[in-house]
């Protein structure tokens, strides 16, 4: 099997995204991607990236020191700044002692720099582990039932930018990755991605929308990401934050 086949499998014991699914977080995220609307992406993403305004798009990847290899004050910092909260003890528990930060590390140091359009069965397994030991060491060891999902994420997305989207409730409700009344699964979620990063037509928009952003939109100073994932997750953000607000 070639990588550009690998986005076909899941591991055994995975539920498979359904088709219908993917079909329409294709359609909602092709809209997002737009430029033919009321509030066209590259007005969006410019805003977003501007780095004189007041958005994290310009830093939460590029914000440094990024050592691929460990998680520091700065990966913390860098996903405080996309409005969650790391409390004390949960900072504590990812930068030092024997507890948490081990199997974090060793977890982290198995998940491999990749595109996620080309993630396989192992290359998702070494992703599960690294967010469940993130999202473990996120919660109290009274919690009961733990789910810090949406900072697990983030932190993830920080350290692998290239594999992890940046799952949050406001975007995942818009994809239709959380039923109703129901939490959100991150193995459904990652293979739901990955098909729409593999898509052509969003392919397609994200490479005109990167030209035309580093071309320079006048009156910004922009610095877009540089990968498709994180363009993507930009453009939903910025698009369905507003859509979910509307409504």
């Amino acid at each position: 099997m070639s990588e550009l086949e690998a986005w076909q499998q899941v591991p055994d014991n995975w539920p498979a995204a359904d088709p219908a699914l993917i079909a329409e977080a294709t359609k909602k995220s092709l809209e997002a991607l737009s430029n033919d609307t009321p509030r066209p992406a590259v007005d969006r993403l410019a805003r977003y990236y501007d780095r004189t305004r007041n958005f994290v798009g310009a830093s939460f990847v590029e914000l440094q020191p990024n050592d691929p290899n460990d998680i520091t004050a700065v990966d913390l910092h860098a996903v405080t700044l996309m409005a969650v909260k790391i409390e004390p003890g949960a900072s504590r528990r990812l930068l030092e002692g024997a507890t948490h930060r081990p199997a974090i590390l060793e977890a982290l140091a198995g998940v491999e720099h990749k595109d996620l359009l080309v993630a396989g069965p192992d290359d998702f397994l070494a992703m599960e582990k690294l967010y469940l030991a993130v999202k473990a060491a996120l919660s109290k060891p009274s919690t009961k039932d733990p789910n810090a999902w949406v900072t697990a994420s983030k932190l993830c997305a920080r350290k692998r930018h290239e594999l992890f989207p940046v799952r949050d409730n406001v975007v995942c409700y818009h994809l239709g990755l959380i039923p109703s009344g129901t939490r959100g699964n991150y193995q459904i979620d990652y293979q739901v991605y990955r098909a729409l990063v593999g898509d052509r037509q969003i392919i397609t928009a994200i490479d005109n929308l990167t030209d035309q952003l580093r071309a320079g939109v006048p009156g910004r100073d922009v610095h877009p990401d540089t990968g498709r994932l994180r363009l993507l997750d930009a453009a939903l953000w910025t698009w369905a934050v507003k859509t979910s607000t509307s409504k």
